[in-house]
């Protein structure tokens, strides 16, 4: 529970509210948040700033880039002889990156949300892409291209993900093997990063601590059945978190490639210090990758693809990929 004033907020009940207003809730409170501290602080610049030295002794913030995306598909059969299934999908986006200056410090916040739900009649209802991803980072400059950093990140989902058995049994047996902070990814870290150019950044991570957690015993229980496993994503049997300490490796990538065409690309890679297993040859690096490709055909009209990749031998000991092509609505704030 998280006591603000006079207020509390009790994380359960965000766990079992609905995956979309569980988006919509978060990225309304980010946005009206950021909003409000960047035009404080704009108006403090504009007014007393003749100059960029003038703007960075008083602080200010950069233009913000917020999106905010729906897309949708949809097919439809009748008397079609060349075969075929109705169904339609479903997905929302949004994007909010911000980044405060003052003196030789910045302060950067960066929050990627997707969710998508796809239906073939007849099949059972299915997520098409799931990621929450929060990011603050302050660094410091020591020369034009090399800052000290130190900085946090989260990762997680939205919904929960199922799969169903049949076990030989009449019925399929459905379970629960992911939902909201289960698991869920907490790092902090300082470090020595290198940023040559604005849209590249490349940060070394010598002092990293890390957090798995499993807040949901379902999951726990539902995972390590399914997987045949002892643990869940690295939790071992009755606790809640697995306490980590490594060495981490960030490459970000964030630039227009071309005339309405936007590129994001995220690898993160990890390696804990201390042996994630007892035997020391599965202490691998755990690979994560996250590419988003946009391109805007108008004001609010655009096309995205989107490919996710992970490696983690506390999941499974292959590489997982997920990609989607969906168009849409984008809105740029």
């Amino acid at each position: 529970m998280i006591m603000i004033g006079r207020n509390a907020f009790n994380l359960k009940y965000l766990t079992r509210i609905n995956p979309m207003r569980k988006f919509i809730l978060i990225a309304t409170l980010i946005l009206s948040a950021s909003g409000l501290w960047a035009q404080k602080n704009d108006t403090l610049s504009l007014r007393n700033a003749k100059t960029l030295a003038d703007s960075l002794k008083i602080g200010f913030w950069k233009p913000r880039n917020t999106q905010f995306g729906i897309n949708f598909s949809q097919a439809a059969f009748n008397n079609w002889q060349g075969g075929g299934i109705n169904s339609w999908s479903i997905g929302a986006l949004f994007n909010n990156r911000a980044e405060y200056n003052k003196n030789k410090g910045a302060f950067v916040s960066d929050i990627q949300f997707q969710i998508g739900t796809i239906n073939n009649k007849g099949q059972r209802r299915a997520k098409s892409i799931d990621r929450l991803f929060m990011e603050v980072k302050y660094a410091h400059r020591i020369n034009p291209t090399i800052n000290w950093f130190a900085g946090a990140n989260f990762l997680s989902q939205f919904a929960s993900g199922v799969v169903y058995e049949n076990d030989g049994l009449p019925t399929e047996r459905k379970r629960t093997i992911s939902s909201f902070m289960a698991p869920g990814y907490l790092s902090e870290g300082v470090g020595i990063e290198y940023k040559p150019v604005p849209y590249f950044v490349l940060q070394l991570g010598g002092a990293t601590l890390r957090q798995t957690f499993v807040a949901s015993d379902k999951v726990f229980t539902d995972f390590t059945e399914y997987n045949k496993k002892d643990d869940a994503y690295g939790v071992k049997k009755g606790k809640k978190v697995l306490f980590e300490t490594g060495f981490q490796l960030v490459a970000a990538f964030d630039k227009d490639i071309a005339k309405n065409v936007n590129l994001k690309l995220r690898y993160q890679g990890f390696l804990a210090y201390t042996p994630k297993r007892v035997a020391p040859e599965k202490n691998a690096i755990d690979h994560n990758i996250n590419l988003i490709a946009t391109a805007k055909v108008n004001k609010y009209l655009n096309l995205n693809f989107t490919l996710l990749g992970i490696y983690d031998r506390d999941q499974i000991d292959k590489f997982q990929i997920s990609q989607g092509f969906a168009a849409g609505l984008l809105f740029t704030l």
